[in-house]
């Protein structure tokens, strides 16, 4: 992902996220689905994180931070679920919000250990936080 499209991303999940927020929770629709979401959001966003290793310069360490940002923003969208039928029951299950919960809460420790220019603890929230409830939920609901 180029920065120019990180940032791209994260100033329309930013201006996504506050328009959702300003309407009542009980009227925001979900404007995108959960496959649409998650291919143009989240997987280009995961991959800079797990591929990000021996980061040297601050456009780098900027790349990491906006890709974990972008996930934060698809999670907030997640919460809503998608648009395709079906999609807003599904993020109403326990299992849905741990899950994508558990996932905004590793991009958030991405951040933290971009913060700290801490390629090791980039590596363990990447691995060890982001990966597993990304994998679980997939092995859950993908074929849905």
């Amino acid at each position: 992902m180029t920065r120019k499209f990180s940032i791209i991303i994260t100033l329309l999940l930013l201006l996504g996220t506050q328009s959702v927020n300003s309407q009542n929770n009980d009227s925001a629709q979900p404007m995108l689905t959960v496959k649409q979401i998650m291919n143009g959001i989240i997987t280009p966003a995961t991959a800079t994180i797990w591929g990000a290793y021996q980061l040297q310069s601050e456009a780098e360490w900027l790349e990491v931070q906006n890709a974990a940002l972008a996930v934060i923003g698809a999670g907030n969208l997640l919460a809503l679920g998608g648009a395709a039928e079906g999609e807003q029951g599904v993020a109403e299950e326990a299992e849905w919000i741990g899950f994508n919960n558990e996932m905004v809460a590793a991009a958030q420790e991405v951040i933290a250990a971009v913060e700290a220019r801490d390629e090791e603890a980039l590596s363990e929230a990447g691995n060890n936080s982001l990966y597993p409830p990304c994998e679980s939920c997939h092995q859950r609901y993908q074929n849905q």
